[in-house]
């Protein structure tokens, strides 16, 4: 009958497998933390693949404002579809933030075929439902259409579609969009773009991109 302790007594008499053991754990480990990197690499990809954002035109060809003062003007809120969301969507959640507090808005003006709208895309955030996928035109769906009244001069101001200030699910801190896998109408976060007013230069569409340090500090215990 094997006295106690003998399985520990083994362990000590092979130091050799101790040392294996212990190299297949940082082996292990290893291969934990690049497959981790990978899949952040590629959930960067998906995000920037698909994106709500502000443009002058409704076919999201130009992200550039240009606004006379007292001269009423048209620009559109649109989904950009891609990545999980190429299919279509049947919704969002944001806000446009940093938009001039002096302009007039005449009209804010959602998708006709929404059937669902809460908030305002300018007032703190907006919720828009649609009761059907919308597989959009050239890739992109239309969500706001924003008549403004410019009322004083604005100069390389930027404008940007950021998370809504109190998100209807506290594990979506971003923009979202959601799928269109009905009835379960899954929620995505994607890029928020951004816009210029009178402002020269290329817009760009904001990703978030994690670093290294928030992956290793995941493995520090």
């Amino acid at each position: 009958m094997p006295c106690p302790g003998h399985g520990v007594k083994e362990a000590a008499d092979l130091p050799g497998g101790v040392l294996i053991s212990h190299l297949k754990q940082e082996d292990n480990m290893k291969l934990r933390i690049a497959s981790f990197v990978a899949a952040i690499a590629l959930g960067a990809n998906i995000a920037s693949a698909q994106s709500i954002g502000i443009y002058g035109d409704p076919a999201g060809a130009n992200c550039n404002l240009t606004a006379g003062v007292f001269q009423a003007f048209n620009w559109y809120i649109l989904a950009t579809l891609g990545g999980a969301a190429a299919a279509g969507t049947t919704g969002g959640e944001f806000r446009v933030d940093n938009w001039p507090a002096t302009w007039s808005f005449n009209t804010i003006t959602p998708n006709a075929g929404a059937n669902l709208t809460l908030g305002g895309p300018l007032s703190g955030g907006c919720n828009i439902a649609f009761p059907a996928c919308q597989p959009g035109s050239g890739g992109v769906v239309l969500l706001y259409a924003v008549n403004t009244l410019p009322l004083d001069a604005q100069s390389n101001r930027t404008v940007a579609v950021l998370k809504h200030t109190s998100p209807s699910n506290i594990n979506f801190q971003c923009p979202l969009m959601r799928l269109c896998d009905i009835p379960v109408f899954t929620k995505i976060c994607v890029s928020g773009g951004q816009a210029k007013i009178n402002g020269p230069g290329n817009c760009t569409v904001a990703v978030e991109r994690k670093t290294w340090s928030n992956v290793k500090a995941l493995y520090n215990n």
